[in-house]
């Protein structure tokens, strides 16, 4: 039997000249402004009473349904997400999606969305780390008319005040005027003299902790399953997201410990 139609259902820092230090954005996906979506009495219980709209997310819906094993389904529409076991509903939650929104910089267009598509869990972590895209650090250039500047391994970039930034083995810290290094805080933009200094790769500065919540869910091309830094907690029914689906961190606990490497992801 194939489902096809829904059953009708009720820095500063340190002083420096020129000089401030933010705190990083909270999440790969990160909060901005998002409608949220008001779930109220009718929020549906299982997916069969969530066929979307959309004529390519329907398929999806279609072959999520005629599925018998344990699979992950998520409705960008509904901002949903459930785990079935063949028909029966083994949870459901409230996640925030893509915002749905396109970005440029400097002759370069990202595009955040969640991709509709059938996935799998790839990988799974708990205490996970984000390692912020070069985007994000775009945004915030272009947001605050900032000079970007990529750092590499063994660099030193002085400052205005006579202090420098520099790479130093796995981490970027500032060289101070008596000659102490002291390594930036992972987790914190690096902003001075008007310009936003990205980390390397591979430095501690470029893996951020608490952004991504409790656990996460790899799905594979940067996309994740995750949980929410204690500011985003109000983001959950919205489309805020660069890409990823976000969970409230009780949720994806749950969730983490319910589906096993290889699960498929069914996003619609």
């Amino acid at each position: 039997m194939r489902w096809r139609e829904p059953v009708p259902v009720i820095r500063r820092a340190a002083p420096a000249v020129l000089a401030t230090l933010s705190a990083l954005a909270l999440a790969a996906c990160a909060m901005v402004a998002g409608t949220p979506f008001s779930f109220g009495d009718s929020t549906p219980v299982h997916p069969a009473d969530a066929a979307p709209k959309d004529p390519d997310a329907l398929e999806i819906w279609a072959r999520a349904m005629d599925a018998k094993n344990l699979r992950i389904l998520v409705s960008i529409e509904k901002r949903r997400l459930w785990l079935l076991d063949g028909k029966d509903t083994v949870m459901s939650a409230p996640v925030a999606v893509g915002k749905g929104q396109t970005f440029t910089y400097k002759g370069k267009t990202y595009r955040f969305e969640t991709p509709r598509g059938q996935r799998r869990v790839i990988g799974k972590e708990t205490n996970p780390r984000w390692v912020p895209p070069e985007w994000h650090y775009y945004e915030k250039a272009a947001r605050r008319k900032l000079e970007v500047v990529h750092l590499e391994k063994g660099q030193r970039v002085r400052l205005s005040d006579g202090t420098y930034i520099e790479v130093r083995d796995e981490d970027v810290g500032r060289i101070n005027q008596f000659g102490n290094f002291w390594p930036f805080t992972p987790g914190m933009e690096i902003i001075f003299d008007g310009k936003i200094f990205i980390p390397p790769l591979g430095t501690r500065q470029r893996s951020v902790p608490d952004a991504l919540g409790t656990h996460k869910l790899d799905l594979g091309d940067g996309y994740l399953i995750h949980g929410t830094h204690v500011y985003n907690e109000d983001s959950i029914g919205r489309a805020v997201s660069h890409g990823c689906i976000r969970m409230r961190n009780q949720d994806v606990a749950k969730l983490y410990d319910l589906v096993p490497v290889g699960t498929p992801v069914y996003i619609y």
